[in-house]
């Protein structure tokens, strides 16, 4: 076999970062709500997000891709032996 059946290639680790989002209804409990110096009752938005994200992990929640964005992986290191790597040279 001569070398003009040989290629060269250089691997590289990328990362797909998907952003998606979803809407849902937190009830207004207690447990969102806090009362203010005037003696009325507000949200308590740090407890209302974290009611949301609790809920989120319902399967019936229905989810939306956003966005899907592409770049090198901020750390590159050597493929783990159980991993793959896609080589378009190579059919399979």
């Amino acid at each position: 076999m001569g070398n003009e059946n040989k290629t060269y290639s250089i691997a590289i680790r990328l990362q797909r970062i998907t952003h998606e989002d979803a809407y849902l209804s937190v009830p207004l409990t207690k447990d969102v709500t806090k009362e203010k110096e005037d003696g009325s009752l507000g949200i308590d938005f740090e407890k209302l997000v974290a009611e949301a994200v609790k809920l989120s992990q319902d399967p019936k929640v229905e989810w939306k891709i956003e966005t899907v964005h592409l770049e090198p992986h901020p750390v590159q290191h050597p493929k783990p032996e159980d991993r793959k790597s896609f080589d378009p040279m190579i059919d399979d």
